[in-house]
């Protein structure tokens, strides 16, 4: 992950049209009025109401009012003093990126990991357990979080397809999974990010995926839910068993989801990289909407999919990109231009950090060059550069806004996204408020330990 392959608020799906199934409800999805799609509403209706300033370019406090998740992933080749830095009320679920398996596909950069393991144990090394160090620490400021340890990813992947069909190699691996979260107990559980099923892995020229990819991934979720519910038994702690997944319905349509989704407590749909440098024409990569009636590339399109897959929405967590995907040689505004090749970056990619400080005004607004555009259809926002003909798509804190506002309307478990390095505040910001979070301010907006002790200085000597 990222894997290669948007005011009035909705009307909210009634327990009626719920109670017709899930077909009836994902046509309830696309037929629910677009966020800031109203008469006389714009995103910046949005913007005023959060109630702080949407490119302060730094975190504030919320109140955990919205009863939502609010994850992110923390890739373990950033930093790791950058999860300190979040103030811990604005996480529910933190996902560490990434534990890696050993065995056949392991990265050779892991080789040291792997010392010692069977095939299919998780491997760790230094990073792993700075990193638990310091997740420790931000347990001790925020004790509601959950941290769950994510195994898989674009680059490390490839051992689970050796792995998930053979029922005594998912034994070794659940074992393993097992051992881990004994050992290490500051993390809550098991994230599985198995890119993809039914495809080839990161193993470019080599044929990983079978038809059969879809049923083991069932099998290895119930295995390694049964591996923790054991665990559980034993130390008295509830473990968490969540999945990422690519949403499109070319790899959803391959998934036994109506089996897999009964172990798991969370899906998170990663809704973004739907448009890339390996795509025909310009598009945006992570729009809340689609851009026609047949597009699948969009995190509505994410939540039928899925939907009528098996999972329940409940289950469903929405995906931002703290990242836009861009394109040179674009002669329009608009997404569905032709292009001739990616947005300078790796693979045509830039952080939202450098997005705000370089290219966007203290408004939102494209400067130095650039201007911003607002797309009704997909209620997206994206940004153009007409004379080096540059064109990029990227969640912005109204996109985000209007994501997460989607998401509670709907029903779904929340938001997360990837990742944390990539974001200056902004888009975590809009993420709380728009699931339903409030800003704090003053005192109130202090960790409980700064609180106590403002409290203590102004209390009367007796």
């Amino acid at each position: 992950m990222p894997a290669r392959v948007l005011s009035h608020l909705p009307t909210p799906l009634t327990a009626a049209i719920a109670s017709l199934g899930a077909i009836a409800a994902s046509a309830a999805i696309a037929a629910t009025p677009a966020p800031g799609a109203a008469a006389g509403t714009a995103p910046e209706a949005a913007a005023e109401a959060a109630g702080y300033p949407l490119f302060g370019g730094k975190p504030v406090a919320f109140e955990r009012t919205g009863n939502k998740v609010v994850g992110i992933y923390v890739p373990n080749w950033e930093p790791v003093e950058l999860i300190e830095r979040v103030p811990p009320q604005n996480l529910t679920h933190v996902l560490y990126a990434f534990l890696r398996l050993c065995g056949p596909g392991q990265l050779e950069k892991d080789a040291a990991k792997c010392v010692g393991r069977q095939d299919f144990e998780i491997g760790t090394g230094p990073v792993d357990a700075r990193f638990d160090a310091a997740f420790q620490r931000y347990k001790q400021r925020a004790p509601h979080l959950k941290i769950v340890a994510s195994i898989g990813g674009w680059g490390g992947s490839d051992p689970i397809f050796h792995l998930a069909g053979d029922p005594a190699r998912r034994a070794v691996f659940a074992a393993s999974a097992q051992r881990f979260l004994r050992e290490h107990p500051s993390f809550d559980g098991i994230d599985i990010d198995w890119e993809h099923p039914g495809n080839n892995g990161a193993a470019n020229g080599v044929q990983l995926g079978s038809p059969r990819d879809g049923q083991s991934y069932a099998e290895l979720m119930a295995d390694l839910r049964r591996a923790l519910d054991v665990l559980t038994a034993e130390t008295g702690r509830p473990y968490l068993l969540t999945t990422a997944v690519n949403p499109m319905d070319s790899i959803v349509g391959k998934i036994n989801f109506k089996d897999a989704a009964k172990p798991l407590d969370l899906v998170f749909m990663m809704s973004y990289d739907f448009y890339g440098m390996w795509s025909p024409v310009a598009g945006h990569h992570t729009a809340l909407r689609s851009s026609s009636a047949q597009a699948d590339d969009s995190l509505e399109r994410a939540v039928r999919n899925l939907e009528t897959a098996g999972v329940p929405r409940s289950k469903l967590v929405a995906g931002v990109a703290m990242y836009g995907r861009g394109f040179t040689g674009v002669g329009q505004t608009r997404a569905g231009a032709a292009k001739t090749g990616a947005y300078p970056g790796a693979e045509g990619a830039q952080g939202y950090r450098e997005i705000a400080g370089r290219i966007l005004d203290a408004k939102g607004q494209g400067r130095a060059g650039y201007q911003s555009a607002w797309d009704p259809v997909t209620q997206s926002w994206s940004l153009y550069h007409p004379k080096l003909k540059l064109w990029m798509g990227y969640d912005d804190p109204r996109a985000v806004l209007a994501k997460g506002r989607f998401a509670r309307e709907l029903g779904l478990a929340g938001v997360f996204a990837w990742e944390l390095s990539q974001d200056n505040g902004d888009l975590l910001n809009a993420m709380n408020r728009g699931v339903g979070n409030l800003p704090l301010t003053g005192v109130a907006a202090q960790e409980p330990a700064a609180r106590a002790a403002t409290a203590a200085q102004k209390e009367p000597r007796r």
